[in-house]
């Protein structure tokens, strides 16, 4: 299965998502895809998703240095979006965006899901 593919059936399974992408905390994107009808909102995905890795890596070393263990997810909630991050090893990342009426709980599983098979991937 590709990286591709693997995305397109997270955003199948998941109601509500308009992208997802796989990430390089350099902020550079891996593989990513939109939902079809949400098109026009693509250059807004890589956008969200790009500038969410300086966030990450911010969040990663506020979690390191007040001793709270290591950042496995982050979600963050917009009037606009729904973001879910999901961490795959040190240096890459998982970022699902859905509307705010999105299904969060499946969100989130898919993306505990993609992790187990990715993270061989990114070691």
């Amino acid at each position: 299965m590709t990286f591709s593919e693997l995305l397109q059936g997270i955003l199948a399974r998941v109601e509500g998502s308009i992208g997802i992408a796989i990430m390089g905390l350099d902020g550079l994107a891996i593989e990513h895809v939109q939902v079809p009808s949400k098109m026009d909102l693509g250059e807004r995905v890589a956008l969200i998703a790009t500038s969410h890795a300086t966030l990450l890596r911010n969040t990663m070393r506020m979690s390191s240095d007040t001793g709270v263990g290591a950042l496995n997810e982050l979600t963050l909630m917009s009037d606009n979006f729904l973001l879910v991050v999901r961490l795959i090893g040190r240096e890459y990342f998982l970022i699902i965006i859905l509307n705010p009426g999105g299904n969060l709980g499946r969100a989130r599983f898919e993306l505990r899901k993609a992790h187990l098979l990715l993270e061989k991937e990114f070691v």
